[in-house]
């Protein structure tokens, strides 16, 4: 199925509005909101993304989800109730206008690079190289290996907007890390547990 026969699918999926379909309605899934018009868009990093339009409680919000289509297949959603189900999932924690308008972190903050995370890994954790530019390899104190990925310009970036909770946002993806998690890539801004260190990133099959 191309790419365009995947989205008109889409659209006839959550047309249709069957409650039998496998799609948590917990959140208000076709009650208090509703899936619009949807198409493929470029994304400024050459991977595709799926830009939906909600009604949200009477406010139509914009959303952006990754569409890829090796990255759906390499991540077991390239079924279009699989990935109908992510869209339903993900979609408020990817509404842009709720991206707007984040201010930078207070004066002092900031930790200084890469180097400065790996002080701040170093300090949790204990035993932390950088293996490679952008790689840093940690081993936990329960003796599991993980490798973060960033560059010093993309965590002086972070570390600017978010502040003091940089690192602390950091550790929390840390610690829910699945087993077969092995990497935490930096990817459109922000961290993101992965079963790889290519982008973009792969969820743990332990998921489905």
């Amino acid at each position: 199925m191309n790419d365009d026969d995947f989205v008109a699918a889409l659209r006839a999926f959550f047309d249709a509005d069957d409650p039998y379909d496998g799609i948590d309605r917990s959140d208000g899934y076709n009650d208090d909101y509703r899936f619009g018009p949807i198409a493929v868009v470029r994304g400024d990093d050459g991977f595709d993304d799926l830009q939906v339009l909600v009604e949200d409680d009477g406010t139509i919000r914009v959303a952006r989800l990754l569409f890829d289509r090796a990255w759906r297949e390499t991540s077991g959603l390239d079924e279009v109730g699989a990935y109908a189900a992510y869209v339903v999932a993900r979609w408020r924690s990817s509404v842009l206008d709720d991206r707007v308008g984040a201010g930078p972190g207070s004066p002092g903050s900031r930790s200084g690079g890469v180097g400065g995370l790996e002080a701040r890994l170093l300090d949790t954790y204990g035993n932390v190289n950088e293996i490679a530019s952008g790689v840093v390899e940690v081993i936990d104190e329960s003796g599991d290996l993980f490798f973060v990925h960033v560059t010093e310009q993309q965590w002086r970036g972070l570390d600017h907007a978010a502040g003091s909770t940089a690192f602390d946002d950091l550790e929390q993806l840390i610690d829910s890390r699945w087993d077969d998690e092995d990497h935490i890539v930096f990817f459109r801004g922000s961290f993101h547990r992965s079963v790889r260190a290519e982008l973009p990133p792969v969820r743990s099959r332990l998921l489905f």
